[in-house]
C-alpha cells in the first residue's frame, strides 16, 4: 500500500502538468489504453488468459464505471484546483469507503480508526480551505475539488465493490478486464474528444507522462490495491491515502526548489498524523 499511494501521489503533480493538452476523456482513454495492452502482455505471457463470462463482465463493468468517474474528474479537477488541494480532498475517500463497506459488506469501523479518519478529515479541509475560518464558513471550496470529490466518491465504493464481485478469480484477469471495461466505456462517452484530439501535434514529453501514469499508476496500482483489498478491510486499505498531501508536497518542494506554504504543511502534517495512529492502533 506505501507503494501504491507513492504511484497515486506523483499523478497529481504530473497530472496537473498535462491536463490543459488534452480533453480529460482522451487522456484518460489513452492511459487505460496502454495499461490494457500492458496487462494483456502480461496475460499471455503467463498464459492466465481467461473469459470470464458474462455475469462477471457485468461486474466489472460496473469496476470499470468507477474509475472511469475517478479519473475523468481528477484531470478536470486539476484544470481548475491544485495539485496539493486534490490530494487533500483524495484523503476524505477512507471515511466514505468505511460507510459503503458497512451497507455492502457490513463491515464494521472500529472507533480507533473512526478517530483517525476524523483526523485526517480535519487535516484535509484544513487544506481545502486554506487554513481560513471565513473560507470553511462561507463553504468557499474550488471548482476543482468540487470535480474531484464527485470522483472519489466513485473511487471509495472500488474496493468494497472489488472484495463483494471477487468469484475466485485470478487477480490479474480481474484487473485486465476491469480496464477492458473502462476503456470501452471511455471509448463511447469520450468519442468524439478522442476523435478530434491533436496526437500528432502534442510533445514527446505529453506521451512519456501518459506511460507513466498508465502503467505505474493505473495499471501497477490497480494490481496493487485489489492484492490489498483481499487482506486488508477496505478502510484500512484506504488509509494509506493520508499520506498523499505530504508526498505531493515533498514532490513539488523538489521540483519547484522552493517551500510550499506554511498552512499547506500544518494540514498535510495533520493527515499523515492519522496514518501513524491508525498503525500505532493496529500494533
Amino acid at each position: 500500500m506505501l507503494l501504491f499511494i507513492f504511484f497515486v501521489s506523483t499523478s497529481f503533480p504530473v497530472g496537473s502538468a498535462i491536463t490543459h493538452a488534452l480533453d480529460p476523456s482522451a487522456l484518460t482513454f489513452l492511459r487505460f489504453v496502454i495499461a490494457v495492452g500492458a496487462f494483456g502482455v502480461l496475460l499471455f505471457v503467463k498464459r492466465q488468459w481467461q473469459w470470464p463470462g458474462p455475469l462477471l463482465l457485468l461486474k466489472y463493468f460496473w469496476l470499470g464505471f468507477l474509475l472511469v468517474v475517478f479519473f475523468i474528474t481528477m484531470f478536470e479537477g486539476l484544470r481548475w484546483g491544485g495539485p496539493v488541494n486534490l490530494g487533500a480532498v483524495f484523503t476524505l475517500i477512507p471515511m466514505m469507503t468505511a460507510v459503503i463497506a458497512f451497507f455492502l459488506l457490513g463491515q464494521k469501523t472500529s472507533i480507533r480508526l473512526w478517530v483517525g479518519l476524523i483526523i485526517a478529515a480535519l487535516g484535509a479541509i484544513w487544506i481545502v480551505f486554506g487554513g481560513s475560518i471565513e473560507n470553511l464558513l462561507n463553504f468557499s471550496l474550488g471548482k476543482g475539488e468540487l470535480i474531484f470529490l464527485i470522483g472519489c466518491f466513485s473511487y471509495s465504493a472500488y474496493s468494497p465493490f472489488v472484495r463483494k464481485y471477487h468469484g475466485g478469480e485470478n487477480l490479474l484477469v480481474l484487473t485486465f478486464w476491469t480496464l477492458i471495461a473502462g476503456m470501452i466505456l471511455l471509448g463511447i462517452y469520450g468519442f468524439e474528444d478522442i476523435r478530434t484530439s491533436p496526437w500528432l501535434q502534442l510533445d514527446w514529453s505529453i506521451y512519456a507522462a501518459i506511460v507513466y501514469l498508465a502503467l505505474c499508476n493505473t495499471a501497477l496500482s490497480f494490481y496493487l490495491l485489489k492484492f490489498a483489498s483481499f487482506r486488508l478491510p477496505a478502510a484500512k486499505v484506504m488509509a494509506y491515502t493520508f499520506l498523499t498531501p505530504a508526498i505531493v508536497l515533498i514532490i513539488q518542494s523538489v521540483v519547484s526548489g522552493s517551500m510550499p506554504d506554511a498552512k499547506l504543511i500544518i494540514g498535510a502534517i495533520i493527515t499523515a498524523s492519522a496514518m501513524v495512529f491508525l498503525q500505532r492502533s493496529s500494533n
